[in-house]
Formats: structure tokens, sequence, C-alpha cells
């Protein structure tokens, strides 16, 4: 929240921790200099909530708090469990936006531990990966690695500045800008007085890339954030952050792992009941490639807490990855991954108050077909592992899915639809500059190879008496679907929906189907179908 300018008791409260440091009282610097010309707004951010738009790289040591009533986005400790390859900062909160070439990022932070020389604010931007990118480092004391800005190009970090000014850090609030400009390799640092820069450097080793905020080991809250870029490039940026990281309620758990893998992680949302609750599991889209659970906003997870029923939305590994586990086929990693997710929620029954009989899903695209294969597949829980995780159900009361591929059988999909392409890769025949339709035509070519597979990771082939209600849409239909017809989205096309229904009324399973001009029996989306399938129960 933004703070003013009229002094203020210190005090950090860590919320998980239920911990305060009472620290005294200080006046605030002044606000930071308006927008330059030709700039404009795409970001404010007062982190009172976790908005889905920060990727901490070790969630251990951050944590989403408060000082005095207003909300910050905090570094608790300054040791880390994150080893980077090369020497470089340990705490990175970055940005998950499009990646930006000129910006102006301005925000305020507060050292939390007086450590005296070795007080530190890291702001990252340019950032490639882990081993290439930007960072200003504001130490008190200036040397070859502190107080400068820094390039880690693939070795230990180096300076760019030779800078021999102290930064005047105090027990406060200081406002930190830095400004870019790619063209002209310009890079300015601005520390309270933004009239004047404190560092100032031009390099053009990196364009774009993304930006954050952090420590190289030091404890600091951060709040009142702002990110400004030219005018030309404002309105497609802020649609894209405001579209892939919605507004969302904060998790009572957050980045909680269920596997070694950093995209094997759970974000909970407990809801308010003496009763156990119901549990809806949220798996994202993105074809099995890409996609984050931060992209679940209020929308779609307020509805659920506001009835009663917990909300937990997982990653899991995308199909690259599952290729470099050497998983046969790729796609086994994804959807194992969503297996042993639920699991793990299952296991945390009692001691998050969770109803283990009444678990459903929902999810987009890749995500979509995820839940409807844990909802179709026989459970895969083993009574007799040493592994308790193990021992929990996969299955599910229901699921309402949107856009889902329903069978990943080449030869079915080009009856239905002559021009699909999607599913090549899920059983190994993705490779570096190939494109969906030739990863589809390599494994039309090899499907009597991997038959087998397609059987066992097709939802339609998985269909049988016994099994759940479900309910599938398809909003994006822009015509009426005909069996034989080219489509316009041949990847999310009703026709999966429809080919798909028949089969489950064939073995007299309900299945809801909704598109365009069709509309469903008993709920008209897939929130209104989960609500009432689980309060009903």
């Amino acid at each position: 929240m933004r703070g003013s300018s009229r002094p203020r008791a210190r005090g950090f409260w860590i919320r998980s921790l239920g911990i305060a440091a009472a620290l005294g009282s200080i006046a605030l610097p002044t606000r930071g200099q308006d927008s330059p010309p030709g700039y404009q707004k795409v970001l404010t951010e007062d982190f009172s909530s976790d908005q889905g738009r920060w990727r901490t790289i070790d969630p251990s040591s951050w944590e989403w708090g408060s000082i005095d009533g207003e909300s910050v986005l905090a570094i608790r400790r300054r040791e880390s469990n994150y080893q980077p390859k090369v020497r470089s900062p340990l705490h990175l909160a970055l940005l998950q936006g499009p990646p930006v070439d000129d910006f102006l990022l301005r925000f305020r932070v507060r050292n939390l531990e007086d450590t005296g020389g070795h007080r530190d604010c890291c702001i990252f931007f340019g950032y490639q990966d882990p081993e290439h990118f930007y960072y200003v480092h504001l130490g008190a004391k200036p040397d070859p690695a502190s107080g400068q800005i820094m390039i880690v190009d693939g070795a230990p970090r180096r300076p760019l500045t030779d800078n021999t000014k102290e930064v005047p850090w105090t027990d406060g609030w200081h406002w930190v800008q830095v400004e870019r400009n790619v063209k002209s390799g310009t890079i300015r640092v601005y520390f309270d007085d933004m009239t004047q820069p404190l560092y100032e450097v031009v390099d053009k080793t990196f364009g774009k890339g993304l930006v954050g905020f952090g420590s190289f080991d030091d404890k600091n809250a951060f709040d009142d954030l702002s990110l400004e870029v030219p005018e030309a490039k404002a309105p497609a940026i802020k649609k894209q952050i405001d579209r892939d990281y919605p507004v969302r309620p904060q998790p009572t758990v957050s980045d909680l792992p269920y596997g070694p893998h950093p995209r094997q992680r759970i974000d909970f949302w407990k809801a308010s009941s003496t009763q156990p609750t119901p549990v809806v599991v949220l798996i994202h889209g993105g074809g099995w490639v890409g996609g984050d659970k931060r992209r679940y906003g209020k929308s779609m997870i307020d509805p659920f807490l506001n009835a009663g029923i917990s909300v937990a939305a997982i990653n899991y590994r995308f199909i690259s990855q599952a290729m470099e586990a050497e998983i046969e086929p790729p796609v086994k990693g994804c959807l194992g991954d969503a297996a042993r997710a639920i699991q793990t929620l299952r296991a945390k029954a009692v001691e998050w108050n969770l109803d283990p009989e009444r678990f459903a899903a929902t999810g987009s695209s890749a995500g979509a077909c995820t839940s409807l294969w844990l909802a179709l597949h026989d459970d895969l829980a083993d009574p007799n592992s040493d592994d308790p995780i193990a021992r929990q159900s996969t299955r599910l009361l229901g699921v309402a899915v949107t856009g889902a591929q329903t069978s990943l059988d080449p030869v079915q999909l080009r009856n239905w639809i002559p021009n699909a392409i999607y599913g090549g890769h899920a059983f190994g025949f993705a490779a570096k500059g190939r494109s969906r339709a030739e990863e589809f035509e390599q494994l039309m070519s090899h499907r009597a190879e991997v038959l087998p597979w397609i059987q066992e990771y097709s939802p339609i082939e998985l269909v049988s008496e016994g099994d759940p209600p479900l309910f599938l849409e398809y909003p994006n239909q822009k015509k009426p679907p005909v069996l034989g017809q080219k489509e316009d989205d041949p990847t999310h096309s009703a026709l999966y929906g429809t080919e798909f229904q028949k089969r489950c009324l064939d073995k007299n399973i309900s299945c809801e189907l909704v598109y365009p001009g069709h509309h469903g029996v008993t709920a008209k989306n897939n929130i209104d179908f989960l609500l009432n399938l689980l309060k009903d129960r």
C-alpha cells in the first residue's frame, strides 16, 4: 500500500511465523519523480495479496507480511536454499509478466536487520536465465562486488561500474529507482534522491528480460512498486500482465512441494468451515509445455472459497522436463505429477480439515485432458506401498473442464477433425525446430508402435461404467461442429466433446456438453457444475 510521509512506528510481522520485531520510529522519504514523458505505468503493486505475479526463486526465504498494517513482501532470512551455479545473489523475486526492454522500476525498500557495511538490496533486469542477467547491488560499502551495477554472463558476477559512493542506508524506508534504455544501453540507478543518479553505466549485453528485486544475502521488506514502459508498448504489456497473472487471494500455503522438481508445487486456499471441506483442484493448461498455477485469479478461486470449498492449484513437469528425466511416454510425467499432487492433498486431509471423499478437478486444454484422465483412470493408490502418499487415492468425485482434448489417437482425431495436429509431443515426438504439425505426423507414422500408450493416456479409451459425472465446455467454438469438417481451432474443437459424450452415454456416464448454441442440462459453466456437485454431496 502506498505510504505517506508521516512518521511511523516500525514493526515487521511475518504471517506464517506470527512474530514481530519492534524496530523504532522513522519518517518516510518523499516519493520519486513522476513518469518521464512518453512512459506509461503498467503495474502498481502494494503486496496486499499474493497476486501471482512474483516468482521467488527460494520461496522458503520470502513471506507476505505487514509493517504497521501495510502489506509488504519480505526476505525473512539471510540464508537461502538457492545455490546458483555461478556466484550471484541468493534472494530473487521476479515479475512473471512479459520480458521488457526499456523501463522505469520504482519501489520502497526497508532493511530489516542492521548488518552494518553489509546492508544491501538488489534490483534485477534483463534477466534471461539464472546465469545471464543484470543486477544493481545497493551495498552499503562499495567494493568490486558491492555497491555497483553488476552483470552475470555465464560466469561469476562482475562489476560494470567502478563506484566509490556509499549507499546512505538507515533503519527506515528508502525509495529506489532504476531506468533502462536498451537502444542506448543506458542504466541509471537512484536512491532517495531522484534528481541525481547514484550509479550510471552504458552496457548492451542483454536486451529484453524479466525484472525483479531481492538481495544478495540480506533481509529486506519491499512495498509500493511500480513499473513503467514506453507508451507504445504499454497496452500489450499491461494486457499480458493482467491476463496471465491476475489478482488472486493469498494462499493459505504457497508452493508446497509434492516432489523434488521445482515444478512439483501446490498452492492451497483453505475454506473457512467447522466441517471437513470439499476440494477443487485447478490444473492449468498450456499444452503440457507451458503455463503456471499462478494464472488462476479471484474469479476462479473466490466462488469456491465463498461456498466453503477449499481450492488447490498445481504445477507439474512439462513434456521437455519429462523427456529429460527419460519418462516414457513423456505425458506420463505430466499426468503422473497431477495424480501425485492429489495424493499429497489427500494426505493433508486431517491437518487441513479436508473431506477426502469430495475431491474434484477442473482445467483448460492440457489441464482439461489431465483432469479427465484422472477422473476416468483406475485408482493409482498403492495400498501396499511404504510411502504413505502413494497409499492415497487419486479418484475424483467429478470434473468440469474447458477445451479438453479427449483423444490422443491421430487416426481417430483425423476422422473427427481433418486438420487436427495435437498429440505428437505427448509420446516423445517433440524435437528442437519441429512444429506441432510435424510432431503429429511423426505420431501418425509411428502409431502402431505407441498404440498401447495412446490407449493408456487418451481419456476416451478409459470411459467405463461407474465413472464420475463430467462437464465439458468449448466456449471458443465459432461454428456448429460437424464431424469430418476442418476446424478454426482444431486443438480445442467442440468435436472433441461431441464424440466423447457419445462414448460416455454408451457407458451410462453423465456427461454434460456446452458450446455456443448448445447448452448444458444442470449447469451453465464449470464453476456452476462443481458448486452443485460438491455442495450436494
